[in-house]
Order: structure tokens, then C-alpha cells, then sequence
């Protein structure tokens, strides 16, 4: 111990000799730990932690499945139905999407979750304050209670705890506060909801009604997913013959709730890791080279110390207490780096990112930053300490009368600059490969005309807006107001915006043709439009007439469907005249084809064009509507003169905030933008590294070879023979490192796969 202790101080005191050397190593090795300290916060907060629920191992989620689809929402009758017969599950909810406007001095729109009542014992939470649901308030036309999450409580309400039991004011009536969730019970993932209100089910009349809702399980002690799986998709099975109309071919499918949760991310963050781990070796291969730079000039030293007696395990020890020292204060440094960068992932991370709030430098990442720390040190302090100590050893001598580089010393250094530039390229294609993605996707045509186009949505509650009528007449003079307003060009409304999450769609059945078996009816989306949507959107009529105004209730039911509906269901045919009936909710409505518009994307930029239906809002509307309007004014703009539009109408009800079509857009593009970004900022340190690697062995080439250069002009070689061959040397490192990094490259690239789109892993441009 004493001579490791007298170690660690010689190593202090030779470090602080050298404070260039010392200052360029660690902040070598404080770029490549800090970016491996962020992404490790990130594999930690997602993938490693455990979710905030009681034994969260047990819980799972179990959707609907019908052929390759297997994550389809649930219809809530056979939720019942599941509720009733599974005996896997000790506790078994219902959860759906739902939302609040709050009223009084201020409005305020909040997203919320209904859920049954066994959901906060399915999840292990108890209220910081009041209760939760009862069955009675889970009953059709049952008072309304509300459960607030503490974030709510203390914003809206300022914490007062004489909220519990007191009715707050919401759109269309009020609203009985009975409970407060703490800080420490997160919402559900895959959401962000800030209350939660119960899901009014009649357990005495099971009529389908859709399939909308997410069933959330606890397993018994003992019970395995393999067991509930087979269960479900027996219970399925028995559904399917006792509702052949809406269940059959559909089935059940079991998923551990941590996997539903992290779902495609994980592969993404792997993928990033691996990244920043190629960075790391390529810092620890740079300070290597230093290493064995310093170790070289220091040889007459360590040769002193050996004719004193020092041995050899002494010497490597010695080495590596100082590369220890310079890892561990590069560690620290990379902490520091990594809160930033930490913080810069985050703000940059699109909100499909699970767990974001679980993304932090905890003791878990700090103390493996400490061990990536000393690894490093052992890893790039080995070789220059096996070599040097070797040389050493072998006496004086040998550090005084040589005049070039020790052959396998000069091999290490070379090895090295080519695993740095290896690794560099690897990489750079791959950030090469999502940057080409990317811009491929970009250029996709979405089927309309984004520019200039603000998109805002407007709820409207059913306690003020009932019946069809009401909102008909609502968003009518809406849009009145809002097209005589100047600066906008056109508008329209839509139930579901292009190219955001999640789909509305129908079944369908095509008048005149034999009754498709259960299960075997074409389907497509469903999209409730204004006349003015397609104008506003610039959306081409291809075939018979668009909506108009008197497509409304008592008229006949009417729709216009897209050219991939028409491809589908009528190939070669006028779809013009013909009727489907089709399936709104639980009932069937026959709708007359009356003319056929342009495809456009609905899930995204990389999805096919989808069969869809656009049906008149003034025969069947609802009260969530996406307000798009063709303008060159900003959102902000726009956002004011809706919302006092809006209030002259009612004064309480809530607008969001206007956005811009391309930024909707750019949001769906964002996980494909946010692992481009982070690949090639890790690419270009990487080749900045590298090339700073290359530099710096060929300086100390130089300077070894200073001798034998005087020596070779003084026999007349001109200088540009000396600069070629120098050249020449750092040449032949690159071209070996590009060759060796470019076959690496294409063994890798497969995993990129499924992020890339319409470029292929062995993309020769690349």
C-alpha cells in the first residue's frame, strides 16, 4: 500500500509538470465519457429503471389482435367479457383518452384518462389526498368526480387541500373534486394526463361500441405472460363465436407492460449507444498515442530507474496509476459535460421518447461513469506501459542512441491511428445513411400542399353541444367568421389532422356484392371533412363532385373517398353512384360514392396512401374538430383572432394553440430526425478525434525522425522528397483505416434497417 500510495503522489507531481499533456488528455477522454455518461442516463431512465408501480414486473397490457396487427385497441365489451372470464390476472382495468376543459377566471384545457375503478389498485397507487372512484360513480349518467394529478393540484388550484369534495367549474356543468394523486404516481405511459375521471360502463348491456379503449393487467403471483397469453387467446376464441359480427377473426395479445412502454425505442438507444461507444475507443485510442509519445521521451528516465532496481511490474504499475489518474479526472470532466449534454438530449428528444422525465444523473450513472473511467485508463495506459517498460528494462542504452521510433512501438501507434479512422467511418456511414433517409422522407409528396397552411383544435363538451345539430350549427358559423377574417385564404375541418398518431377507422361493406364472411370486410379510414377542407388543403378532385353544403342531416348520406379506396374496392372501375354501407359504430349507414379526391398520407410521411372515406360534418359531426386554415399569417396571429371568435360564441370554451402544417409534420418526422442528429454529433467528434490522432503521430514521427531527416538533406534530398514521404506515411494509415471502417460499416449497417427509409444499408453513395 505504501508503494502505491508513493505512486499516486510521483504520478501527481509528473502530471503537473506537464500541464499541456495532462490538459489535452483529459479533455480527450472528458468528450468521449461525457457523451457515453448522456446516452447512458438515457439506457438507464428508459430502459434499466423500473416503471413507478408497485411490483411493476406484473403488470401487462392486453390489446385486440387481428391478422399481422397485433396492438389494436380494445372494444370495452369484451374488456367485460375479459373482466369476467380470465383468471391470470389478480386486477384487470379499462383506460381511455378523455379531456377537461376547466372554466371560471381562467380556461384551460387539460388531457385526462377515464379509467375504471380498479385501475389505481391494478397499479399499487394510493391519493396524497381524498379517495379515488367507486363502482356507484362508475355507472352510467352517475354524477361527475374527478381524481387530480398533484402537478394540476398545485397549478390550477394553488395545493389547496379543501379542494377534495368541492365541485370546480368545466365546460358544460361542473365537476366534484374527491382525491389528489402525489408527485410520485406518474401517468400512464404512452400518455400525459393530468386527471382522471371514471370510465361509465353498462356491465348489463355489452353492445359493441367501437374499439377505442386499453386493458391494463396485474398477474397473479406465479401466473407467467405464457400462461395469460394462452388464456386470452382461448377466451378470444370463445368471443368469436358468441359474437361472430364484431369478433371474429380477432384475437388477444399479452405485453409486458415495460415493453409497451419502451416498444421501438429500445433498439433506437441501442443502436446510439453503440455510437458513443465507437467514440470512447476512438479518445481512448488518441490518448494511447500520447501515451506512448510520452512514454518514449521519458525512456532515459524509466531506464534510470530500472538500473536502481525498479522491475518491471513497478514500471507498469507506475504507468498505469498515472493513466488511471488522467481517466478518473477525465471522468469528472465528462460528468460535468454530460449534465449539459444530458439536458440537450432531452430539450432535443421528440415527446414519442418514453420516460423523458426519468432521464437524469443519478448515483446509478455517475458510479458507472467511474468504472468506464478506470477502464479507460487500464485500456489506453496498457500499451504505452507494457512497451516502454520493456524497452527500460532492457538498459540506458537503448533510450540514448537510437535516432527512430522502436519498430513495434511505431506499429502500436500506426494500429491505433487505423482503429481510430476505422471507427470514425463507421460512424460517418451511418450517420450518412439517416441523413439520406431523412432527406428522402423529406421529398415525399403527402398527398397536399402544407404551405402556408395553421392547423388549431377545438373540443367541444357534450353537456353544452348534445346533439349533431348543436355542433353542426356551432362550427358553421365558425367557419363564417373565421374565412371573412383577413389574411386567410380558404379553411376547412377535419375530425382527425393528417399525419398524426393513431387512426379512425370503419368497416365496410359494398352494395350489391355478396356478404363478406365476419372478419373478412374491407376497411378503411374515416375522416369527417367541411366542404372546404379539400380547397383549404388543395387536395384535386379526381372523379365526380366534392361536398357541399347541403350534404347535411335528412339529405341522402353522402361521402367522398381517395383514390386508393377507389383502386381498392372498384379496380377499373366509376366508383361514382355506387353505395357502401358502413359500419358507424354499432350501426350500418349505406353511403352513396359521390365523387373520389386525391391520396393523402394520414399516418406519416413513410405509410401508404390509405382507402379513406370523407364523410359530410353536417350528416354526422362530432365534437373534437381540427380547424386548418390557409394563410400567410403567423400561428400566433391566427391563434388570437380564433380564440376571440370563439369566445363571442362561447366564452368559455378552450382553443389550442395554432400550429404550422410544417411543424406537424416535422414532429411525426421525429423519430427519424432525433437519432440522425445524435449520430452524426457523434460522427463529427469522432473524425475530429481521429484526425487529431493522425496529426499527432505524425508530429512525433517527425520529431523522432528529426536526426535522420538533418541526415538525408545533408545527402541531398530535396525537402518535398522528406514532405512526401512523411505524407505518404499519415497517407497510408487513412486509406487502411477508410478501407477497414468502410467493410465494417457494411457488416453494421443491417441494423439500421428499420430507421432508414428508402435507402438501402449498402447504399453505395454513402
Amino acid at each position: 500500500m505504501d508503494t502505491l500510495l508513493q505512486d499516486f503522489r510521483y504520478a501527481v507531481r509528473t502530471l503537473a509538470k506537464s500541464p499541456g499533456f495532462t490538459a489535452v488528455v483529459v479533455l480527450t477522454l472528458a468528450l468521449g465519457i461525457g457523451a457515453n455518461t448522456a446516452i447512458f442516463s438515457v439506457v438507464n431512465g428508459v430502459l434499466l429503471t423500473p416503471l413507478p408501480y408497485r411490483d411493476p414486473s406484473r403488470l401487462v397490457v392486453v390489446w385486440e389482435s387481428k391478422g399481422t396487427s397485433n396492438h389494436n385497441v380494445v372494444n370495452p365489451a369484451n374488456y367485460m367479457d375479459w373482466h369476467d372470464r380470465a383468471t391470470s390476472f389478480s386486477g384487470f382495468a379499462l383506460l381511455s383518452w378523455t379531456g377537461l376543459a376547466f372554466t371560471g377566471e381562467r380556461v384551460e384545457e387539460v388531457q385526462g384518462r377515464a379509467v375504471t375503478p380498479d385501475f389505481f389498485g391494478v397499479v399499487g397507487a394510493t391519493p396524497l389526498l381524498g379517495r379515488t372512484f367507486n363502482a356507484e360513480e362508475s355507472r352510467p349518467n352517475s354524477p361527475r368526480v374527478i381524481v387530480l394529478s398533484e402537478a394540476l393540484w398545485r397549478r390550477r388550484f394553488g395545493a389547496d387541500r379543501a379542494i377534495v369534495g368541492r365541485a370546480v367549474p368545466v365546460a358544460g356543468g361542473t365537476a366534484r373534486a374527491v382525491g389528489v394523486m402525489p408527485a410520485s404516481f406518474r401517468p400512464m405511459p404512452l400518455g400525459h394526463e393530468e386527471y382522471w375521471e371514471p370510465m361509465r360502463l353498462d356491465w348489463s348491456n355489452r353492445a359493441f361500441t367501437g374499439r377505442y379503449a386499453m386493458a391494463l393487467g396485474r398477474l397473479k403471483d406465479g401466473v407467467t405472460l405464457e400462461r395469460a397469453q394462452t388464456e386470452m387467446s382461448r377466451i378470444a376464441r370463445q368471443l368469436e363465436s358468441d359474437h361472430p359480427d364484431f369478433d371474429t377473426g380477432w384475437g388477444a395479445t399479452v405485453v409486458p407492460l415495460m415493453e409497451q412502454v419502451v416498444g421501438g425505442s429500445r433498439r433506437t438507444i441501442l443502436i446510439v449507444l453503440g455510437a458513443v461507444s465507437l467514440v470512447l475507443l476512438i479518445a481512448c485510442a488518441n490518448v494511447a498515442n500520447l501515451m506512448l509519445a510520452r512514454a518514449a521521451s521519458r525512456e532515459r528516465e524509466l531506464a534510470v530507474r530500472a538500473a536502481l532496481g525498479a522491475s518491471r511490474w513497478r514500471l507498469v504499475r507506475q504507468a498505469l496509476v498515472e493513466s488511471v489518474i488522467l481517466a478518473l479526472a477525465g471522468g469528472a470532466a465528462g460528468a460535468l459535460l454530460a449534465s449539459w449534454g444530458v439536458h440537450l438530449l432531452v430539450r432535443a428528444a421528440p415527446p414519442e421518447v418514453p420516460r423523458i422525465a426519468d432521464i437524469r444523473l443519478d448515483f446509478t450513472v455517475l458510479a458507472v461513469t467511474g468504472l468506464v473511467s478506470m477502464a479507460a485508463g487500464v485500456l489506453f495506459g496498457l500499451p504505452a506501459a507494457l512497451s516502454r517498460s520493456g524497452a527500460a528494462i532492457q538498459g540506458l542504452h537503448a533510450a540514448t542512441t537510437r535516432t527512430t521510433a522502436g519498430v513495434p512501438a511505431a506499429r502500436l501507434r500506426g494500429a491505433l491511428v487505423i482503429a481510430q479512422m476505422s471507427l470514425a467511418i463507421v460512424l460517418l456511414v451511418g450517420a450518412g445513411l439517416l441523413v439520406r433517409s431523412l432527406r428522402r422522407l423529406i421529398a415525399v409528396d403527402p398527398g397536399f400542399d402544407p404551405a402556408n397552411i395553421s392547423a388549431l383544435t377545438i373540443t367541444l363538451p357534450g353537456a353544452t353541444y348534445p346533439d349533431s345539430l348543436r355542433r353542426v350549427a356551432f362550427y358553421e358559423r365558425l367557419l363564417e367568421r373565421v374565412r371573412a377574417m383577413p389574411g386567410v385564404q380558404s379553411a376547412g375541418i377535419i375530425s382527425w389532422l393528417p399525419m398524426t398518431p393513431g387512426n379512425a377507422a370503419t368497416s365496410l361493406t359494398v352494395v350489391g356484392r355478396p356478404e363478406p364472411a365476419p372478419g373478412q370486410k374491407p376497411t378503411a379510414a374515416i375522416r369527417i371533412v367541411d366542404p372546404g377542407y379539400f380547397d383549404a388543403m388543395r387536395i384535386p378532385l379526381r372523379r365526380g363532385r366534392s361536398l357541399v353544403p347541403s350534404d347535411r342531416l335528412g339529405s341522402v348520406p353522402v361521402a367522398v373517398i381517395s383514390d386508393a379506396m377507389a383502386r381498392k374496392l372498384w379496380p377499373g372501375e366509376d366508383p361514382i353512384g355506387r353505395h357502401v354501407k358502413v359500419e358507424w359504430w354499432h350501426e350500418k349507414v349505406s353511403v352513396e360514392i359521390v365523387g373520389v379526391v386525391g391520396d393523402s398520407r394520414h399516418d406519416g410521411l413513410d405509410a401508404e396512401f390509405e382507402p379513406t372515406l370523407f364523410y359530410p360534418f353536417a350528416q354526422e359531426s362530432q365534437g373534437g374538430m381540427s380547424l386548418v386554415l390557409r394563410s400567410t399569417l403567423p400561428p400566433e396571429t391566427l391563434t388570437r383572432m380564433v380564440r376571440g371568435a370563439v369566445s363571442e360564441m362561447d366564452r368559455g370554451l378552450p382553443v389550442a394553440d395554432a400550429v404550422t402544417m410544417y411543424h406537424h409534420i416535422t414532429e411525426m418526422m421525429a423519430d427519424r430526425r432525433y437519432p440522425a442528429f445524435v449520430l452524426g454529433l457523434f460522427a463529427a467528434l469522432a473524425l475530429t478525434l481521429a484526425a487529431v490522432g493522425i496529426y499527432g503521430v505524425l508530429s512525433y514521427t517527425v520529431g523522432q525522425r528529426t536526426r535522420e531527416i538533418g541526415v538525408r538533406l545533408a545527402l541531398g534530398a530535396r525537402p518535398a522528397d522528406v514532405l512526401r514521404t512523411v505524407l505518404g506515411d499519415g497517407l497510408r494509415l487513412t486509406f487502411i483505416g477508410i478501407a477497414l471502417g468502410a467493410t465494417a460499416a457494411g457488416l453494421a449497417a443491417g441494423a439500421l434497417g428499420k430507421l432508414l427509409y428508402d435507402v438501402r444499408p449498402l447504399d453505395p453513395v454513402t
